[in-house]
């Protein structure tokens, strides 16, 4: 991709979210507080139903904020139209017109503020993203990536103050992926627009973001930044987007039989269960209580050896980091592991005195 500096020269914008709650049929979302300083680029992340969207609606104008305020540069928009608040909003599923060609859907804003050098503004971008040759060409007849880079032209053709986009990743190749990485450095890095992206693509969030929204059921759950996401999570969910393998909600630990492993899981999970990281295969002398199991699968690979055992009615899986001696463990063969207590995360609030990790 080529630089994105070349655009019309724009302000360094500082956006600020404070208290913001809104409505949407009988759903709540907030409050929710942000610091989008110039360059930032935020990672909102939550399962299905959280308010991601529904936040990046309301930031866009699209849904009226109920209470609170939207500041741009200290001057309150919470109540200016969407074409008033100088942001660029790529929805999920793009929102591209199919009767406009590629040049037509980037010419859209731009016809709609009745922009003087529209032509010149409308060519850099299709060249600034590869898309000068496919300019006549209607979204029906472009890939998702190029269907990805038509969106983000679209959005930046009126030199925005900030972006908010909502799932950028989906159903893109490994190509297309790597493109559109650079299109978010360079957003922050050349331009300096804050970037608030939507995403259930651990690669995404953790390769643009330098920090983490977590929403569930439309409450805000905590703010990070990357090194605190990763040492403590704050629910299943966010443990699982971060990389965690072993994660137990607590209506699973608490579930018939009480088995010896689930009860000292449940000794030290949170309100919402537990996260483990690195099991390890007993030898020698552990660090932690030993426990047996039958193995279901393992699988080789280029980070090392996982073998995935079940174990009290639990399934959990062990990673062996290269070098791994062989053989390979093999399918129903007994084996024990070992779980140090540092390993164990008590996810959302920490058992009230009794056994925790330290």
């Amino acid at each position: 991709m080529a630089a994105l500096g070349a655009g019309g020269a724009q302000p360094v914008t500082h956006w600020v979210v404070d208290g913001l709650e809104t409505d949407l049929d009988h759903f709540h979302l907030g409050p929710v507080d942000l610091d989008l300083a110039p360059g930032s680029a935020l990672a909102v992340l939550g399962p299905s139903g959280a308010g991601k969207t529904t936040l990046l609606r309301t930031l866009a104008g699209f849904l009226p904020v109920r209470r609170g305020a939207i500041r741009r540069d200290g001057v309150e928009i919470s109540d200016w139209l969407p074409e008033e608040r100088g942001l660029g909003y790529v929805p999920q599923g793009l929102g591209l017109f199919p009767h406009r060609t590629a040049e037509g859907n980037i010419r859209y804003p731009l016809e709609l503020r009745d922009r003087p050098g529209a032509d010149a503004r409308v060519r850099e971008l299709l060249d600034r993203f590869h898309l000068t040759s496919l300019a006549r060409r209607y979204p029906s007849r472009l890939s998702g990536g190029e269907q990805q880079r038509v969106a983000i032209a679209r959005a930046l053709a009126a030199d925005p103050e900030l972006i908010v986009w909502d799932e950028p990743w989906q159903a893109l190749d490994v190509q297309a992926r790597y493109d559109l990485g650079l299109v978010f450095h360079e957003l922050r890095e050349t331009e300096r627009v804050p970037v608030v992206v939507v995403t259930h693509d651990p690669g995404l969030a953790f390769s643009v973001a330098d920090s983490f929204l977590v929403l569930r059921d439309g409450r805000v759950r905590g703010r990070y930044d990357a090194a605190a996401l990763l040492s403590a999570p704050p629910d299943p969910f966010t443990a699982r987007f971060v990389g965690f393998e072993n994660v137990y909600d607590r209506a699973t630990l608490e579930a018939p039989p009480r088995t010896p492993l689930r009860s000292w899981l449940l000794d030290r999970a949170g309100d919402d269960g537990v996260a483990l990281s690195s099991p390890t295969f007993a030898a020698g002398e552990p660090s932690g209580p030993v426990w047996e199991g039958t193995v279901r699968s393992a699988r080789p690979g280029p980070l090392g050896l996982t073998v995935d055992i079940h174990s009290d009615d639990l399934l959990v899986t062990l990673r062996v980091p290269p070098p791994w001696s062989p053989p390979v463990p093999s399918l129903g063969a007994r084996v024990r592991f070992a779980i140090a207590e540092g390993s164990v995360h008590p996810l959302g609030t920490p058992p009230a005195g009794g056994a925790r990790p330290p």
